[in-house]
Protein backbone atom coordinates (compact mmCIF):
# COMPACT_ATOMS: atom_id res chain seq x y z
CA UNK A 1 0.00 0.00 0.00
CA UNK A 2 1.43 3.25 -0.55
CA UNK A 3 -0.17 6.29 1.34
CA UNK A 4 -0.40 9.61 -0.57
CA UNK A 5 0.48 13.28 1.20
CA UNK A 6 2.94 12.31 3.68
CA UNK A 7 3.28 15.64 5.60
CA UNK A 8 -0.18 14.78 7.37
CA UNK A 9 -0.83 10.62 6.74
CA UNK A 10 -1.80 10.75 10.36
CA UNK A 11 -4.83 12.77 9.50
CA UNK A 12 -7.19 10.86 7.91
CA UNK A 13 -10.16 13.66 7.06
CA UNK A 14 -7.39 15.45 5.22
CA UNK A 15 -6.70 12.93 2.10
CA UNK A 16 -7.40 9.76 0.16
CA UNK A 17 -5.11 6.92 0.82
CA UNK A 18 -5.13 4.47 -1.70
CA UNK A 19 -5.94 0.81 -0.14
CA UNK A 20 -4.40 -1.06 -3.36
CA UNK A 21 -1.90 -0.19 -5.69
CA UNK A 22 1.55 -1.66 -7.37
CA UNK A 23 4.68 -0.46 -8.93
CA UNK A 24 3.26 -0.24 -12.28
CA UNK A 25 0.50 2.10 -11.80
CA UNK A 26 0.85 5.09 -13.72
CA UNK A 27 -0.95 7.45 -11.07
CA UNK A 28 1.08 10.36 -10.77
CA UNK A 29 1.52 10.97 -6.81
CA UNK A 30 3.64 14.09 -6.31
CA UNK A 31 1.35 16.17 -8.83
CA UNK A 32 -1.32 14.67 -6.55
CA UNK A 33 0.56 15.48 -3.05
CA UNK A 34 1.40 18.78 -4.50
CA UNK A 35 -2.17 19.95 -5.30
CA UNK A 36 -3.02 18.97 -1.73
CA UNK A 37 -0.41 20.75 -0.04
CA UNK A 38 -1.22 23.58 -2.11
CA UNK A 39 -4.96 23.00 -0.85
CA UNK A 40 -3.55 22.72 2.71
CA UNK A 41 -1.34 25.78 2.51
CA UNK A 42 -4.26 28.32 1.01
CA UNK A 43 -6.66 27.38 3.52
CA UNK A 44 -4.50 27.62 6.15
CA UNK A 45 -3.87 31.10 4.94
CA UNK A 46 -7.41 32.32 4.21
CA UNK A 47 -8.59 31.45 7.79
CA UNK A 48 -5.44 33.17 9.47
CA UNK A 49 -6.68 36.35 9.31
CA UNK A 50 -10.63 35.36 10.96
CA UNK A 51 -8.97 33.72 13.34
CA UNK A 52 -6.40 36.59 14.13
CA UNK A 53 -8.91 39.07 14.24
CA UNK A 54 -11.30 36.53 16.47
CA UNK A 55 -8.21 36.59 18.86
CA UNK A 56 -7.67 39.77 19.18
CA UNK A 57 -11.10 40.63 20.27
CA UNK A 58 -11.64 38.11 22.83
CA UNK A 59 -8.96 36.11 24.16
CA UNK A 60 -6.83 38.34 26.99
CA UNK A 61 -3.61 36.27 27.14
CA UNK A 62 -3.30 35.03 23.75
CA UNK A 63 -0.14 32.35 22.97
CA UNK A 64 0.26 31.45 19.35
CA UNK A 65 1.25 27.60 18.80
CA UNK A 66 4.79 27.73 17.88
CA UNK A 67 4.53 24.07 15.96
CA UNK A 68 4.92 23.81 12.37
CA UNK A 69 3.78 21.63 9.39
CA UNK A 70 6.10 20.82 6.67
CA UNK A 71 5.68 20.55 2.83
CA UNK A 72 8.07 18.50 0.78
CA UNK A 73 6.15 19.47 -2.84
CA UNK A 74 5.40 23.38 -2.81
CA UNK A 75 8.21 25.90 -2.63
CA UNK A 76 6.87 26.87 0.95
CA UNK A 77 8.81 24.39 2.93
CA UNK A 78 6.96 25.31 6.74
CA UNK A 79 3.75 26.92 7.83
CA UNK A 80 2.55 27.62 11.45
CA UNK A 81 -0.37 24.90 12.98
CA UNK A 82 -2.49 28.15 13.12
CA UNK A 83 -3.54 27.34 16.78
CA UNK A 84 -3.95 30.33 19.65
CA UNK A 85 -4.90 29.31 22.93
CA UNK A 86 -5.13 30.74 26.27
CA UNK A 87 -4.53 29.13 29.92
CA UNK A 88 -7.70 30.15 32.27
CA UNK A 89 -7.15 27.83 35.21
CA UNK A 90 -3.86 26.08 36.19
CA UNK A 91 -4.44 22.52 37.34
CA UNK A 92 -5.39 21.77 40.68
CA UNK A 93 -3.69 17.67 40.83
CA UNK A 94 -1.06 17.14 38.58
CA UNK A 95 -0.39 13.46 39.52
CA UNK A 96 -1.84 12.13 35.77
CA UNK A 97 0.81 11.48 33.52
CA UNK A 98 0.91 11.04 30.28
CA UNK A 99 2.90 8.19 29.01
CA UNK A 100 3.67 6.25 25.78
CA UNK A 101 4.49 2.29 25.54
CA UNK A 102 6.15 2.72 21.84
CA UNK A 103 7.84 5.33 20.17
CA UNK A 104 5.42 5.72 17.45
CA UNK A 105 2.15 8.15 18.51
CA UNK A 106 -0.37 5.37 18.17
CA UNK A 107 1.23 4.15 21.21
CA UNK A 108 0.38 7.35 22.83
CA UNK A 109 -1.88 5.35 26.04
CA UNK A 110 -5.57 7.48 25.76
CA UNK A 111 -6.78 8.74 28.86
CA UNK A 112 -10.72 8.69 29.92
CA UNK A 113 -11.61 12.06 31.34
CA UNK A 114 -14.99 14.08 32.42
CA UNK A 115 -14.42 17.33 31.02
CA UNK A 116 -17.10 20.15 30.24
CA UNK A 117 -16.44 21.56 26.81
CA UNK A 118 -17.75 23.93 24.44
CA UNK A 119 -17.54 24.37 20.98
CA UNK A 120 -18.45 27.96 19.11
CA UNK A 121 -18.32 29.51 15.69
CA UNK A 122 -16.25 32.64 15.02
CA UNK A 123 -19.68 34.56 15.33
CA UNK A 124 -20.47 32.84 18.94
CA UNK A 125 -22.68 30.09 18.00
CA UNK A 126 -22.54 27.32 19.99
CA UNK A 127 -22.35 24.13 18.02
CA UNK A 128 -21.39 21.76 20.60
CA UNK A 129 -21.58 21.38 24.22
CA UNK A 130 -20.95 19.34 27.39
CA UNK A 131 -21.31 22.31 30.24
CA UNK A 132 -22.43 19.23 32.80
CA UNK A 133 -19.38 17.47 32.39
CA UNK A 134 -19.38 13.76 30.86
CA UNK A 135 -16.84 10.93 30.34
CA UNK A 136 -14.98 10.60 27.65
CA UNK A 137 -12.24 8.32 26.01
CA UNK A 138 -10.34 8.80 23.46
CA UNK A 139 -10.12 4.72 22.88
CA UNK A 140 -13.30 4.95 22.53
CA UNK A 141 -16.12 6.54 20.00
CA UNK A 142 -16.59 10.24 19.80
CA UNK A 143 -20.01 10.45 18.14
CA UNK A 144 -18.22 13.37 15.57
CA UNK A 145 -17.06 14.71 19.03
CA UNK A 146 -13.33 14.36 18.83
CA UNK A 147 -10.87 15.94 16.32
CA UNK A 148 -7.60 16.74 16.09
CA UNK A 149 -8.39 19.78 17.83
CA UNK A 150 -9.27 18.17 20.92
CA UNK A 151 -5.85 15.67 21.01
CA UNK A 152 -3.52 19.01 20.34
CA UNK A 153 -5.23 20.29 23.96
CA UNK A 154 -4.92 17.68 25.94
CA UNK A 155 -2.09 16.00 25.25
CA UNK A 156 1.26 17.21 25.99
CA UNK A 157 3.60 18.20 23.31
CA UNK A 158 6.05 15.24 23.46
CA UNK A 159 5.93 12.25 25.99
CA UNK A 160 9.57 10.40 26.82
CA UNK A 161 9.93 6.85 25.70
CA UNK A 162 13.54 5.44 25.74
CA UNK A 163 14.43 9.02 25.80
CA UNK A 164 12.92 9.41 22.49
CA UNK A 165 10.04 12.17 22.17
CA UNK A 166 6.39 10.55 21.18
CA UNK A 167 4.40 13.60 19.82
CA UNK A 168 0.69 13.03 19.38
CA UNK A 169 0.13 12.71 15.79
CA UNK A 170 3.85 13.47 14.69
CA UNK A 171 3.22 17.09 15.90
CA UNK A 172 2.70 17.47 19.31
CA UNK A 173 0.22 18.63 22.09
CA UNK A 174 -0.16 22.47 22.83
CA UNK A 175 1.16 22.54 25.97
CA UNK A 176 4.33 20.94 27.80
CA UNK A 177 2.48 18.86 30.67
CA UNK A 178 -0.97 18.84 28.63
CA UNK A 179 -4.35 19.34 30.50
CA UNK A 180 -4.75 17.39 33.90
CA UNK A 181 -7.59 17.72 36.51
CA UNK A 182 -8.59 21.08 37.31
CA UNK A 183 -6.85 22.84 33.54
CA UNK A 184 -9.21 25.17 31.80
CA UNK A 185 -7.75 26.32 28.34
CA UNK A 186 -10.02 28.14 25.61
CA UNK A 187 -8.37 27.26 21.92
CA UNK A 188 -9.15 28.62 18.40
CA UNK A 189 -8.34 26.42 15.74
CA UNK A 190 -8.48 26.43 11.62
CA UNK A 191 -10.96 24.21 10.13
CA UNK A 192 -7.95 21.79 8.88
CA UNK A 193 -7.60 20.44 12.93
CA UNK A 194 -11.52 20.11 13.53
CA UNK A 195 -13.96 18.77 10.71
CA UNK A 196 -12.48 19.96 8.06
CA UNK A 197 -14.79 19.82 4.82
CA UNK A 198 -17.17 17.92 6.74
CA UNK A 199 -20.61 19.55 7.68
CA UNK A 200 -20.72 17.56 11.30
CA UNK A 201 -24.24 18.25 13.01
CA UNK A 202 -24.42 22.10 13.30
CA UNK A 203 -21.06 22.72 12.24
CA UNK A 204 -21.19 24.17 8.52
CA UNK A 205 -18.27 22.85 6.12
CA UNK A 206 -14.61 24.25 6.52
CA UNK A 207 -15.36 26.53 10.08
CA UNK A 208 -12.51 27.31 12.18
CA UNK A 209 -13.66 26.56 16.26
CA UNK A 210 -13.05 28.19 18.94
CA UNK A 211 -12.97 25.64 22.09
CA UNK A 212 -13.04 25.81 26.06
CA UNK A 213 -12.11 22.33 28.05
CA UNK A 214 -12.85 22.45 31.79
CA UNK A 215 -11.09 18.69 32.93
CA UNK A 216 -12.65 17.34 35.85
CA UNK A 217 -11.48 14.03 36.22
CA UNK A 218 -8.73 12.15 34.17
CA UNK A 219 -7.20 8.88 34.35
Amino acid sequence: MKKLFGLLAAVAFLTTTFTSCNKSDDFDYDDYNRRQEKAIDSLLTDEKLKIEDYVEANFTNPIEDTVTIKYSYIDKKTAKRGIWYEILSQPTDNSYEYKSNGTNYQNLVPPTFKAKFTAKLLNGTVVQSDTQGGQYSFAGSSNNTFNNAWYFAFFPYAVKFNNIDVKILNMGGLTKDGLKKGSKIRMITPSLWAFGANKVGDIPANSPLVYEFEVLEIQ
